[in-house]
């Protein structure tokens, strides 16, 4: 595992460096000015290379890499990267040369993904149920000799985490399985579907107590698409602050599915967003009641159109489990609501 930094500045961006190479363990580093080096030779003694460079030299260094794949660049989403490209963000690609892993990274104000980082790759299913994944995807794992975890995680749709990937793996994968995301971070995936359509998303949380805006907002670069949220508790904030109606809240309850409808038509329209999740629910360990025990959660979606989609649920597990399951559900419903 190599990193090869390329632009001079980068020689003496210390904080920079550091942050790099925590996230990806390097046997060898490597610090060039310019282009005017053998990254050919370089490339073929790793199975993994991370390339680090800026805003100047990017394009040239992502044909460059393209070059050496008989490769060419192409848009996708808006983004200039190689046609054979397995995983791509703004500013980040990962393709193969040769059975080595390359990772292009440009550094601006934000340092972009790194897909090599975690030693691992995850795949998300949200249409099949885990014995229906497996049924899919094991043939294909096992055609390219590669070993693979999946499970259903907390938000009720499948992962899977593998050590390796190539191109033809993923090819086969998505020719049967459409709509399979790859992704180590389901909130940098979402922030950028939404950057790629220029849309912004928002958030009306009761019982999560501002735990989804949390998450999303750990993502650098998020004020693209998110501009603010409300945490509203009280039934009285979410009259006066998403305009629900006192009537409906007296007459169905602060978790019901007809609260969570309203909380989502108010927080779309004080916020201009275009899609946004509504949450009320109880996490415990008290406020339960025969027809609504601890872990009834309600969570609603919708969009500036006014199509929205409200789920109900029972989760079990203690309060910050029942939190944590419920900002994971909610991120399911959106992506399937949404067709991300």
């Amino acid at each position: 595992m190599v990193t090869i930094f390329i632009g001079k500045e980068f020689k003496y961006r210390e904080f920079l460096q550091n942050y790099i190479l925590n996230s990806y363990k390097s046997d060898k580093i490597y610090f060039f000015g310019n282009i005017d080096f053998g990254i050919e030779e370089i490339i073929s003694e790793y199975s993994e290379v991370l390339i680090v460079t800026n805003e100047i030299l990017y394009s040239t260094i992502s044909k460059m890499v393209a070059t050496l794949n008989n490769d060419v660049l192409e848009f996708k989403d808006k983004y200039l990267i190689p046609t054979k490209t397995i995983m791509y963000e703004k500013n980040s690609f990962l393709m193969e040369i040769n059975e080595t892993l390359i990772n292009v990274i440009k550094v601006t104000r934000f340092i972009p993904n790194i897909f090599l980082e975690n030693g691992y790759y995850t795949f998300h299913i949200f249409n099949y149920d885990l014995e229906t994944a497996n049924l899919f995807v094991k043939p294909i794992f096992d055609s390219f000799g590669i070993d693979f975890s999946i499970f259903m995680n907390e938000g009720g749709w499948c992962e899977i985490k593998v050590e390796k990937i190539n191109r033809n793996l993923i090819k086969q994968l998505k020719g049967f399985i459409p709509n399979i995301i790859i992704s180590n971070n389901i909130f940098e995936y979402l922030k950028e579907k939404l950057q790629i359509k220029n849309e912004k998303i928002t958030f009306a949380e009761s019982c999560t107590g501002g735990l989804i805006s949390s998450y999303f907002t750990k993502v650098s670069g998020i004020s693209d698409v998110f501009d603010g949220s409300v945490i509203s508790y009280a039934n009285r904030i979410k009259s006066e602050w998403l305009g629900v109606d006192n009537r409906v809240l007296e007459k169905f309850g602060a978790v019901s599915e007809e609260v969570v409808q309203q909380m989502l038509l108010g927080i779309l329209e004080i916020s201009s967003s275009d899609y946004a999740i509504a949450v009320s629910g109880i996490a415990g360990p008290n406020g339960g009641t025969d027809v609504k025990p601890i872990g009834t959660i309600f969570i609603g979606v919708g969009d500036k159109n006014g199509k929205f989609i409200v789920e109900r649920l029972n989760l079990d597990g203690n309060r910050e489990q029942i939190q944590y399951q419920t900002l994971m559900h909610s991120i399911r419903i959106l992506i399937k609501f949404a067709n991300f």
